[in-house]
């Protein structure tokens, strides 16, 4: 499990579905890897905003990730579509997190 999984994990208890221990049916593959490490590198190469908010990561910096390591062709695409689909999650879960008492 990556640390910033790890930590929100941590940060939220009552949250199940956070929780490494649960079983949800998700059994990370030795591929899933190359994901979460690229989203790592990555999830910090974005635009944040004034007052917190947070844009999703660029094309230009998972294209420039991509060609560092060489994943080119059909590969790139499911790479930018699985890419796509873990920011978004991450950024739903963020927008969760920081929501004002008030807005729940």
């Amino acid at each position: 499990m990556s640390d910033w999984l790890r930590e929100i994990a941590e940060e939220n208890p009552d949250e199940d579905w956070l929780q490494p221990t649960k079983d949800r049916g998700f059994k990370p593959r030795p591929w899933h890897d190359l994901y979460f490490r690229a989203f790592d590198a990555l999830r910090y190469d974005r635009f944040y905003g004034a007052f917190g908010g947070m844009t999703p990561i660029s094309y230009m910096a998972l294209s420039t990730y991509a060609r560092d390591h060489n994943i080119i062709g059909n590969d790139f695409g499911r790479f930018l579509d699985t890419m796509y689909a873990l920011d978004r999650v991450f950024l739903e879960v963020e927008a969760e997190r920081t929501k004002k008492p008030e807005e729940t």
